[in-house]
């Protein structure tokens, strides 16, 4: 085994220790076999990690997954019991959290865009954003796009995120094309 995969070994044997120990979920507990398999997915990122009632749900944050799938379950009533956690593949640890923290890290963008990057910069930056969410199928609960120009230019991404309710990605899309429109603007005066 490598040093990689012990480490990850590690952070499902604690995930599984948390889950018995509160005896979470109660019911459809096969959602712990697809949240292991995640963290492998999602190895290098920290994940929200939710144990429910009724099954579980894991997402990796600062991807730009539509945080509404944890914000759900954060605020919703929907009468289950929901304990947060953080899940840090980098260091291992499995921490307990608030709500409110859950939350905070689920709602920050996949980048930090701003009007000094170069347009070369920013145009890399969300590109790499798009290829990821892609390559790891983040986008969509049944059929996700596969390749960037499975949807189009940057606006058609925008009105993509927004129909189909991604909130943190329609606005990160619609701030990339208003410092690329700035950019190449102030380029051609």
């Amino acid at each position: 085994m490598t040093h990689t995969t012990d480490h990850l070994d590690r952070i499902k044997a604690a995930m599984a220790n948390v889950a018995n120990s509160l005896k979470l979920p109660e019911h459809y507990q096969n959602d712990l076999s697809i949240d292991f398999d995640n963290v492998d997915r999602f190895k290098g990122t920290k994940l929200v990690w939710l144990l429910r009632t009724c099954g579980t749900v894991l997402v990796p944050a600062r991807l730009g997954v539509d945080p509404g799938y944890v914000t759900h379950w954060l605020w919703g009533n929907h009468g289950q019991e929901i304990v947060p956690f953080i899940v840090d593949t980098q260091s291992g640890l499995v921490e307990k959290t608030t709500f409110e923290k859950a939350e905070k890290l689920i709602l920050e963008p996949p980048c930090h865009l701003n009007s000094a990057m170069s347009p070369e910069k920013l145009t890399s930056e969300v590109n790499a954003v798009l290829e990821r969410g892609c390559e790891q199928r983040l986008w969509g609960i049944f059929e996700s796009p596969n390749t960037v120009a499975s949807i189009g230019d940057w606006n058609e991404w925008r009105s993509y995120f927004s129909s189909t309710g991604n909130q943190l990605m329609a606005d990160f899309m619609g701030k990339a094309i208003r410092y690329l429109n700035t950019k190449l603007s102030a380029k051609a005066s």
